[in-house]
């Protein structure tokens, strides 16, 4: 399996980004990345990808990472309708690209062998918690602060791939319980209109409640309460940031009988009132008919890494 590392003692750079959607037949493009990675996070599809000399299929839910000085375009046309978030960024320190297999990267992991400040991600894999960074990466396009002088969007990137590498290795470590704890995920999801308890989840998983406490807590760094509040905040986000549907249809949506109880725990979440947080973060790049334009490399990004040459097309 391929892998990519990531340095983040120094921030990533963000470079460009946006989402795209195509409902008729549709394939993509030819590109060539000259310095910078990009990461698709495929919300619909498939999306047929050749990255080199390698073909992928982009299902729901599912990254994948392109590295730099690599050609990419689509194989074959997407009959069905696509969605994606395209997302393009610089690291500040030479990266490599490996073979290696889970189980030995896993364990390497857990004996502390790696520095803390340098991640690895496989170039393709199941992003099973999508959720969270489908959120992040939408307010990481939602952000034009191009007069501040800190960058948020950098160290919003480095958090999105600390993010998905916690993700991908936590899966791993618990692979032994993992169809138990999905399992449970969806039946939670499903019955999330009723009144939930952690005795219900017991009963209905045929499992001890401390039990069932003690694996949820390993294997989401939540408890099953907190699990419950952080569904229903997730699915508020979405629907605010991906719909135009009123406030108080949104707090029936993510399963809010009372509207004032969603008001003060949206706000206790997320420090914004939900009103707030769609002003904030619902203005992204859409559909551009190029996908991925063409644009200079900002200034701040060419100053810190002097090795990238300027992104463009495929040279002749």
């Amino acid at each position: 399996m391929l892998f990519t590392t990531f340095s983040v003692e120094k921030s990533l750079l963000y470079y460009k980004g946006g989402e795209f959607s195509a409902h008729n037949s549709w394939c993509h493009r030819r590109m060539f990345h000259k310095g910078d990675y990009e990461l698709i996070l495929c919300l619909k599809g498939p999306i047929y990808l050749q990255v080199g000399d390698k073909q992928l299929t982009l299902q729901a839910n599912e990254i994948a990472i392109i590295p730099p000085f690599t050609q990419m375009f689509g194989y074959r046309d997407s009959t069905s309708p696509v969605d994606f978030y395209w997302l393009h960024f610089f690291s500040q320190t030479k990266e490599s690209i490996f073979e290696a297999d889970e189980a030995a990267m896993l364990s390497e992991i857990k004996t502390n062998k790696n520095s803390k400040h340098r991640l690895s991600l496989p170039l393709h894999f199941e992003l099973r918690d999508y959720e969270g960074a489908t959120i992040l990466i939408h307010q990481i396009l939602s952000i034009h602060n191009e007069l501040s002088s800190i960058e948020e969007r950098d160290y919003l990137v480095s958090a999105l791939l600390i993010q998905l590498y916690k993700s991908y290795f936590n899966r791993l470590d618990v692979q032994g319980n993992s169809s138990k704890i999905d399992d449970m995920k969806e039946w939670i999801r499903a019955n999330m209109a009723s009144d939930l308890t952690v005795a219900k989840i017991a009963t209905n998983m045929h499992l001890n409640v401390d039990y069932l406490t003690r694996l949820f807590k390993k294997c989401t760094g939540m408890t099953t309460l907190q699990y419950l509040n952080h569904v229903k905040i997730e699915v508020a986000i979405l629907l605010l940031i991906r719909t135009e549907m009123p406030i108080k249809q949104v707090a029936d949506a993510a399963y809010f009988n009372d509207p004032k109880v969603f008001m003060h725990r949206f706000k206790s979440s997320t420090g914004l009132s939900p009103s707030e947080y769609r002003k904030a973060y619902n203005l992204i790049h859409l559909n551009n008919p190029h996908v991925d334009p063409q644009i200079p490399i900002p200034k701040r990004i060419a100053d810190s890494i002097d090795y990238i040459p300027e992104n463009g097309n495929v040279p002749e």
